[in-house]
């Protein structure tokens, strides 16, 4: 039996599957994140301070014990919007290399938005008729346009969570001007999406990320809805996200599905999504 490892590192978090070909099917046996929060110093300076190297090296020797633990075959390790825009990105892989063993794979967001497509297609029912695949991650955000699950189009913005969070969401409760800012950079950048994309007769978008997950949850808890998965309504994820922008960071945090760390990038988080699905559904 083949087992194979796959790690994102992305912007927010890293990520960590390991999963075992059974039967002809790939079963998951392990699973590990950790919020690492690597762009945050990429989005302020250009480049990924020695702490955020080190906090996710911690993180990574960590699934390094896994991987091992497992007797994986291949692994893949991938990195994301936050190693693409650092000017030092060569010394994080060197770092990684060095005390992993691991090459790590600096991948477009073109590329991102193709994994994320064939993830969800190969996992999801609801995947194979004319849908927007979503997932805002901590420095960029994927949109891609899939009919009978095939990729029409994919393009990828400058919408992630931490990235908009420095950028704009300055403030614990942030104010409207804050907030108009952020809306008409979001709206900006998704008016070159909708070029692109052109999401004619779409009725479903499917959200992959922790903000989308997150999101789910909150709207579940705050809304009083049963612990079914369910298709969420454009106008009840406005209403969760103006909610959001009036709490306070702790508050927030108390919120079923988002957590102290969450919380910090929810807001901006949230808004990206409304605005998503106001636009393309």
């Amino acid at each position: 039996m083949q087992t194979f490892a796959a790690i994102d590192i992305g912007s927010n978090s890293c990520r960590l599957k390991i999963g075992r070909v059974v039967q002809h099917r790939l079963r998951i046996v392990h699973e590990d994140r950790e919020v690492t929060r690597l762009g945050g110093s990429v989005f302020e300076s250009g480049i990924v301070s020695p702490e955020a190297m080190a906090a996710t090296l911690r993180t990574l020797k960590r699934f390094y014990k896994a991987v091992q633990g497992n007797g994986t075959d291949k692994v893949r390790a991938v990195a994301t919007s936050a190693m693409r825009d650092a000017r030092n990105s060569r010394a994080f892989q060197a770092w990684v290399r060095d005390e992993t063993g691991w090459d790590v794979e600096i991948i477009s967001g073109l590329e991102e938005g193709r994994l994320i497509h064939r993830g969800v297609v190969e996992n999801e029912p609801g995947a194979g008729g004319r849908c927007v695949l979503v997932d805002i991650g901590g420095g960029s955000c994927e949109i891609t346009l899939s009919e009978h699950k095939r990729i029409h189009e994919t393009i990828s913005l400058p919408l992630g969570a931490v990235r908009l969070t420095q950028e704009f969401v300055r403030s614990e409760v942030p104010g409207k001007d804050e907030i108009r800012r952020l809306r008409q950079f979001i709206d900006r950048e998704l008016r070159k999406a909708k070029r692109r994309v052109h999401p004619d007769r779409v009725r479903l978008v499917i959200g992959t990320s922790g903000t989308a997950a997150a999101l789910y949850d909150a709207g579940r808890a705050l809304g009083k809805r049963r612990a079914t998965k369910e298709l969420v309504p454009t106008g009840t994820v406005r209403r969760l996200t103006s909610k959001l922008t009036k709490m306070k960071t702790g508050e927030r945090s108390a919120v079923p599905g988002i957590g102290p760390k969450r919380s910090e990038i929810i807001v901006a988080g949230a808004h990206v999504f409304a605005e998503i699905l106001e636009g393309f559904a």
